[in-house]
């Protein structure tokens, strides 16, 4: 329902944080989202869909464009080589692309070439641009991982750690100042997905800015999560 709202423009938390232990849905909620918004007709057919448009009091589903960005799949050395003969290199050129195409990625193309993050106006531009705006990320802490070195030399064509760190700040506040935007981030909240210094230092600082505009949603509980695993 918030998704909805968001989408749809009637307000709502421009930022979400899913934060549960391993196994407890986090992925299968941002599958959710992605094909909720997708403009599918036969979505409005779905068992319980229609309870759920009665609580963001809309009447038909919002079609969004859709950005999802898996930090396991994201390669930090090579990037992301598209169809039109582009190689993306960052996190923020991959979203753009993702939402918008060629025409998309132009306005962060600077951005993505040089390793920077770019500005909170600049992604309110994107975003203002292809509205309404889903951006869905999961494994995020695994793709800063990648990036954490203390004294690292050699640069990385998916940018800094400091960069990326910059990003988090840049994209909620753009969501924030967005009317159509919303950003789902799945947050681990198990050592076992955090993984050493990196990983908890990425966790901190992305926890320390989604704080000031989050939504935090559990998609299952701690005993739910056990039961979940266990029958898998």
């Amino acid at each position: 329902a918030l998704a909805l709202n968001r989408l749809s423009g009637n307000g709502g938390d421009p930022v979400v944080e899913l934060q549960t232990n391993f196994g407890g849905g986090k992925t299968h909620a941002l599958i959710a989202l992605y094909h909720l918004v997708s403009g599918d007709p036969a979505l409005g057919t779905l068992p319980g869909i229609e309870d759920v448009m009665q609580a963001a009091n809309v009447k038909e589903l919002p079609r969004a464009n859709r950005a999802v960005l898996v930090g396991t799949k994201l390669n930090v050395s090579i990037g992301q080589k598209k169809p039109e003969g582009i190689v993306i290199s960052t996190m923020w050129g991959e979203m753009a692309y993702q939402l918008g195409g060629l025409e998309g990625y132009e306005i962060v193309a600077r951005n993505d070439q040089d390793g920077t993050s770019p500005g909170s106006d600049t992604l309110k531009e994107l975003f203002e641009r292809f509205s309404p705006a889903i951006i869905l990320i999961d494994e995020w802490i695994a793709f800063a991982r990648n990036l954490y070195r203390e004294r690292r030399e050699e640069k990385l064509l998916a940018g800094s750690f400091e960069s990326n760190m910059t990003f988090a700040q840049t994209l909620t506040e753009a969501a924030n100042r967005s009317q159509n935007a919303l950003v789902v981030a799945s947050i681990p909240a198990s050592d076992n997905e955090i993984g050493g210094e990196g990983g908890m230092e990425a966790l901190e600082r992305i926890q320390n800015t989604f704080k000031r505009l989050e939504t935090v949603w559990k998609p299952a509980t701690a005993e739910e999560s056990f039961s979940i695993v266990r029958r898998r």
